[in-house]
């Protein structure tokens, strides 16, 4: 059985993310992979129909697990440990702004005893050239504080949309949270989770890419236009029949259009051939 967790806390568009992400895997399917989907939030009542199971967590839960930074991304790293240690299956944890492409089976194959995926493979900490990328480069290597932990600034960031764990790794994610803490307690970038789970990972198991089967829109471009356009998609998919409401959300998913993706082809291919370099990777078609 394979668990699939979303997290959705207060209240807003990224509930009605979640919603959409829920029903992009009931279109895709799965039957051939035992599969439960999961939402841990404050706010059951939302998700009710959906054929999930909730988990509730209190408000106060969620501000533990913000931790002494309130830092919101640390929750992310309590409750995959939560669901991880409670079922004892491998755990898929999703952010709500992701869809899939295909059947739950491809991402299940790639989980296991020394295998788990994060949803692709950024770049390199000291050779992509974005302000984020620069900003956490000189936190690794200047900050007097963290060197004992002897983070390589060279290391591979993988994005964090999709993180696959087996049960076997459980113990990783201590270090995954002590890393996080450290990190937090001197700087306030929205990265460092997602360096941390990348850094640990990486040198503990093999990792495997999942964007080829979870599409995550969240680059602004994509990201902004559909939060506008989602409340009347949902009032829209409200109003019909069950068994069309999954295919009506799934048609209507973001995704970039051919002149985008010819863009992302040429960078990817310059990149290759060593004539660009700084790119961030994201899975933009």
């Amino acid at each position: 059985m394979m668990q699939l967790l979303f997290l959705s806390y207060g209240h807003g568009l990224h509930q009605q993310e979640v919603i959409c992400a829920v029903h992009s895997i009931l279109h895709c399917g799965g039957a051939d992979t035992p599969y439960q989907i999961v939402i841990y939030t404050d706010a059951p009542e939302v998700f009710a129909g959906l054929p999930v199971r909730v988990h509730l967590v209190t408000t106060q839960t969620w501000r533990e697990w913000g931790g002494p930074q309130n830092f919101n991304h640390r929750r992310k790293i309590l409750a995959l440990q939560h669901l991880l240690r409670e079922s004892q299956m491998p755990v898929v944890l999703l952010d709500g702004d992701t869809w899939f492409r295909g059947s739950v089976r491809n991402v299940a194959e790639r989980i296991g005893p020394g295998r788990g995926v994060m949803h692709i493979q950024e770049g390199r900490v000291s050779v992509v050239q974005t302000p984020l990328y620069r900003n956490l480069h000189a936190l690794l290597t200047q900050e007097s504080t963290i060197q004992d932990l002897k983070i390589s600034p060279d290391a591979w960031m993988w994005n964090a949309g999709v993180i696959g764990l087996h049960p076997d790794q459980l113990q990783l994610i201590d270090k995954v949270l002590e890393i996080t803490d450290r990190l937090c307690a001197v700087s306030s970038l929205h990265i460092l989770e997602q360096f941390a789970f990348s850094w640990v990972l990486q040198q503990h198991i093999e990792l495997t890419e999942a964007a080829d089967m979870v599409f995550h829109y969240w680059p602004p471009y994509l990201h902004k236009p559909f939060r506008k356009i989602l409340p009347g998609l949902m009032q829209q998919a409200i109003a019909l029949p069950a068994e069309q409401r999954s295919r009506f959300l799934y048609r209507h998913r973001p995704r970039p259009g051919l002149l985008r993706r010819g863009k992302v082809i040429a960078k990817r291919v310059l990149q290759w051939l060593g004539v660009l370099r700084g790119y961030c990777r994201s899975n933009e078609w």
